[in-house]
């Protein structure tokens, strides 16, 4: 699985009550209560409630979109995640104080998350004045602005205040988790919304997160709150839609046997990058002798300049060579027709093999270990795996090979993917494409890989660590 991060770009906390007309957008912490007033229900004892409103900027995934980069159809979820500020966020944002009035941290709720119908303004507030709820950042409050409880701009109101009234019975696409202990962090799934989103379908004004309406309803004093980082924080916990999406590239053009189907890869470019063609012929399997013995595969597309046919060489023998021939390729209308002829030939039963297990190295090589890199760079990271203590001597097994990649030495941010396995001119590579634009600045990376060998599952020694820095 491929992963994508898309970061906050703009936030704002909002309540109603006596916090309606604060902003408290530049706050490093997003702070959701309900409760707090139930006994004298005064102006400083109420009953209140807030909602945490984000957008994200969703131009660069459309132009991945656009150019194939990332294949739309393979994606398989987005998902919301924030991380919970409550268990060491205080540790970690040292400039601010903790005011408390009944304040508890909320445990057995749900969190709802749902599209904002209109577009606002993010405002330059730090918080609601006088709060005497959860954590919050040193600022000047009086400094506010729009949005707001009741008002999206400075000329526009909200339809209803907050956004919607009962949000859940005012939209689709929402998306709700349950908290058991309160101290878990964010992680919702909102494919529907963000699919609407990217199919314009619905307008992207960002979206909001709130306690479900039978909490917010609640009347207690106590106040209780959650709390979250926002895009302010001063460390690596920023919120960000997470898009996944299966664009594994496994060639299997060493390991054709006529016992499984085979995915038999074509890989295009426009001088040194990858191009998609316009249109393309038939696809054949040809024996030596030009014979076409499959005609009419259909061709699949993984991504930019990368495309595959499967077959299933049932009536082959081991040994056999044959051509995969790529008929009538054409990548500008009206100027050029390319047919293109790889070769390959018949391997042993895929089934039946003598397991021999070996220890391995892997070569790594595409950027320097410890190297500085801008932060947008585009790069690939070639992981070849060889017999130890042997140069250039790949396992003659079927292996898989498995990366994941951890920041600061304590955050996953890509879990254990496999890597992309190629063939070209018959040889054979393995390579990650790592994506710098979702990585954030200043932090410090680690790849670590490890490979799958007749059942085995063993992490290797080697591991490549690099620095993101934003260019000046």
């Amino acid at each position: 699985m491929g992963i994508y991060r898309i970061y906050c770009e703009k936030s704002n906390t909002i309540a109603n009550g006596r916090y309606t007309n604060y902003n408290s957008s530049q706050n490093a912490v997003a702070n959701l209560w309900f409760g707090g007033g139930m006994g004298a229900n005064t102006a400083f004892r109420q009953n209140t409630y807030s909602r945490f409103m984000m957008q994200f900027d969703l131009s660069v995934l459309s132009k991945n979109f656009s150019d194939k980069t990332i294949m739309s159809g393979n994606v398989v979820s987005y998902k919301l995640k924030m991380t919970n500020s409550i268990t060491g966020g205080r540790e970690l944002e040292r400039e601010g104080r903790i005011n408390g009035l009944d304040a508890a941290i909320s445990t057995s709720f749900d969190l709802l998350t749902f599209p904002i119908n209109k577009p606002w303004d993010e405002g330059r507030g730090y918080d609601v004045l006088e709060s005497d709820f959860a954590f919050t950042q040193y600022g000047v409050p009086r400094i506010t602005g729009y949005s707001n409880w009741n008002s999206s701009t400075t000329l526009t109101d909200w339809d209803e205040g907050g956004v919607f009234d009962d949000p859940s019975a005012s939209t689709i696409n929402n998306a709700v988790q349950h908290f058991s202990l309160g101290n878990e962090d964010i992680n919702m799934d909102v494919t529907s919304m963000l699919t609407s989103w990217m199919d314009n379908s619905v307008d992207n004004n960002g979206l909001a997160v709130s306690y479900i309406r039978p909490y917010e309803l609640i009347s207690s004093d106590t106040q209780s709150f959650s709390s979250f980082f926002t895009q302010h924080t001063n460390t690596a916990f920023k919120p960000f839609i997470e898009v996944e999406f299966n664009q594994l590239i496994e060639d299997d053009r060493l390991y054709v046997s006529n016992n499984r189907k085979s995915k038999l890869f074509l890989y295009t470019f426009s001088g040194d990058a990858p191009a998609n063609y316009e249109s393309i012929g038939d696809v054949n399997i040809e024996d030596n002798s030009g014979n076409i013995i499959y005609t009419g595969l259909t061709v699949n597309q993984v991504e930019r300049g990368v495309y595959y046919v499967e077959v299933l060489m049932t009536a082959s023998t081991r040994g056999q060579k044959y051509k995969d021939v790529w008929n009538d390729v054409v990548f500008v209308s009206g100027h050029d027709t390319t047919n293109f002829s790889q070769s390959f030939s018949i391997k042993d039963n895929y089934y039946n093999r003598t397991p021999s297990v070996n220890n391995y190295a892997v070569d790594i090589y595409g950027i320097e270990n410890g190297q500085n890199i801008n932060s947008g760079d585009k790069v690939k990271i070639f992981c070849d795996l060889r017999s130890n203590y042997q140069s250039f001597v790949a396992p003659t097994n079927p292996f898989k090979m498995f990366y994941r990649v951890i920041m600061n030495s304590q955050l996953e941010v890509v879990p254990w993917n496999q890597v992309n396995r190629v063939v070209i001119d018959n040889c054979q590579s393995h390579y990650i494409d790592l994506d710098t634009t979702w990585l954030l600045h200043n932090q410090n990376y680690k790849v670590e890989f490890k490979m799958q060998e007749y059942g085995t599952n063993r992490t290797l020694p080697e591991t490549l660590e690099f620095k993101i820095l934003n260019p000046f």
